[in-house]
């Protein structure tokens, strides 16, 4: 027995319960949580037990009243990956089907073009299922994150994924379909970030905002009332294009003047001992006046691209992350100068930090898992 509770069959309604919960719970749990009758909840269990979907996992005792059987989704069901390419470091993360991580591994880039940095992601993510566990379990989806302007509508090429060391457009997914057995869900990593920060970090309340990243380069991914904008080609917010009055990017030689690698590369200039941008930034916050005026070089350099944002998008915030723009006396200072705005906008640094792409990831991945384990259940209870 299947009901149909508003269009929707029972068992589909109580997976969907089970699927947004971290815990198991017990039938009367679930009975209240869907609004349905026990006998309804009951049948649905039973059916979702026949197609391998939900399991008893043990009992929940040290109440009043009977002991009550908690149910929740079997670890054979599947499980999501997520991949976080960066042009420093690649994160992998192996998570259940609600999206709770089981295991997560961080290595530095092998950043010699994009076949290398594909086949250490590939065999990352084989030791990440093994840790987890789940190396014998079907792979439901892998959200993938990564430097440059995806747009597999259009184009399979992935272009400007210069700090992999790839200076030319590459066919990225098909590399990855090739050696990742689930589906392959590809994205922007900013827009990730975005993604991430709007499903759990400091933008979750948020309708409109905007999220730059500072790293080696600098992007920007933009939420408009819960939408994320990639736009026609893919490459929306990749606002080292902009013609501002510093010098643009161009080719894999000119860096994104407001990224890590040209600040890095102005300081040492002047002062070769520099051992990094931190160093920098340490030095700028005791008072040293040549650091002062580098960082304040950087700050408007990210406010332009700021004021730039909020002329087209008017975003209600913008939040900076990035192993620069993580920085308290950067964001700060760029709050500062945002303030000055014929609009003003409200500047936040992340709360996520250097995983809000790859939370991002486990999110997309995590939604296309959801949706497939309940068309499957659909399917099979309306047949």
């Amino acid at each position: 027995m299947n009901r149909v509770v508003s269009g929707t069959p029972s068992a589909t309604v109580v997976l969907a319960r089970l699927l947004a919960q971290p815990g198991p719970q017990t039938r009367s749990e679930l009975a209240v949580a869907c609004a349905l009758s026990r006998p309804t909840v009951f049948a649905a269990v039973e059916r979702l037990e026949a197609l391998g979907l939900v399991e008893s996992l043990g009992q929940r005792s040290g109440l009043p009243g009977r002991t009550a059987t908690l149910y929740g989704v079997p670890t054979g069901a599947g499980c999501v990956a997520a991949i976080d390419i960066g042009g420093t470091n690649l994160r992998v993360a192996v998570c259940d089907v609600s999206g709770t991580p089981l295991a997560e591994l961080k290595r530095p880039t092998q950043a010699q073009g994009a076949e290398s940095v594909v086949r250490q992601a590939v065999e990352l993510l084989a030791e990440a299922r093994v840790e987890a566990g789940r190396a014998d379990v079907p792979l439901l989806a892998a959200g993938v994150s990564t430097p440059g302007a995806v747009n597999l509508t259009n184009d399979p090429m992935v272009r400007y994924a210069w700090n992999l060391g790839q200076e030319t457009p590459y066919d990225l997914y098909s590399q990855l379909a090739a050696g990742i057995d689930g589906p392959v869900l590809l994205e922007n990593n900013v827009n990730l970030a975005a993604i991430g920060e709007h499903r759990h970090g400091a933008g979750s309340s948020l309708s409109t905002f905007a999220v730059i990243a500072i790293g080696a380069g600098v992007g920007a991914g933009i939420m408009h009332n819960g939408t994320l904008l990639r736009g026609a080609h893919g490459a929306a917010g990749e606002v080292g294009f902009l013609p501002t009055t510093h010098a643009r990017r161009g080719t894999p030689a000119e860096p994104d003047e407001a990224g890590g690698l040209a600040l890095l590369r102005e300081a040492r200039a002047l002062d070769p001992a520099l051992r990094d941008v931190q160093d920098l930034f340490d030095r700028a916050r005791v008072g040293d006046d040549y650091a002062l005026s580098l960082v304040e070089d950087e700050c408007r350099r990210i406010h332009e691209i700021v004021a730039a944002l909020s002329a087209i998008v008017d975003p209600e915030t913008v939040i900076l992350t990035g192993g620069i723009g993580d920085n308290e006396l950067l964001a700060a200072r760029v709050a500062e100068l945002a303030a000055t705005l014929p609009v003003p906008i409200a500047v936040l640094r992340s709360t996520l930090g250097d995983r809000a792409s790859l939370v991002g990831a486990i999110a997309t991945a995590t939604d296309h898992a959801k949706a497939h384990l309940l068309r499957r259940t659909e399917t099979a209870t309306t047949v």
